[in-house]
């Protein structure tokens, strides 16, 4: 007996599906601290794609990446301390960084969120807080 149309497209799209999970991993990152270290390694790099899939989901990264690479890109930023900070949150931290950009000194404080993740990995995966959030509404100006 010959398998029909339908079984052969599910195997081709279970097959794909296995393919796009195997070659490409999840966003974000694995812990806080591999977030923060892959963030400045994206920076270094000027690795828009990278900081694109740190980015968390919820944010409107469209200038911010840009303006962040401008800025600290390519080896401006030299980093001489980070400092993961917890909060209330178990999903949400604080990142510390202090150094230097172009020698002038440079200090900023970023956060990071988590999200749980989906199959092929559990557990959270953690992301750079860039740009305004998606769903924020702007206060209306008072006249």
């Amino acid at each position: 007996m010959r398998p029909g149309p339908l079984i052969v497209l599910g195997v081709v799209v279970a097959a794909a599906a296995t393919t796009f999970a195997v070659t490409r991993p999840p966003d974000g990152a694995a812990s806080p601290e591999s977030a923060v270290s892959e963030y400045l390694a994206a920076l270094g790099a000027r690795n828009r794609d990278h900081l694109q899939r740190l980015a968390d989901p919820e944010n409107d990264t469209t200038g911010e990446i840009t303006a962040r690479l401008e800025r600290l890109g390519g080896g401006r930023l030299m980093v001489t301390s980070i400092s993961v900070i917890g909060t209330e949150s178990d999903v949400t931290k604080a990142a510390d960084i202090t150094g230097s950009v172009d020698g002038n000194p440079y200090t900023n404080r970023f956060w990071l969120h988590a999200y749980a993740a989906t199959w092929p990995r559990d557990g959270l995966r953690w992301f750079v807080i860039l740009g305004p959030n998606r769903n924020a509404h702007p206060k209306p100006s008072a006249n």
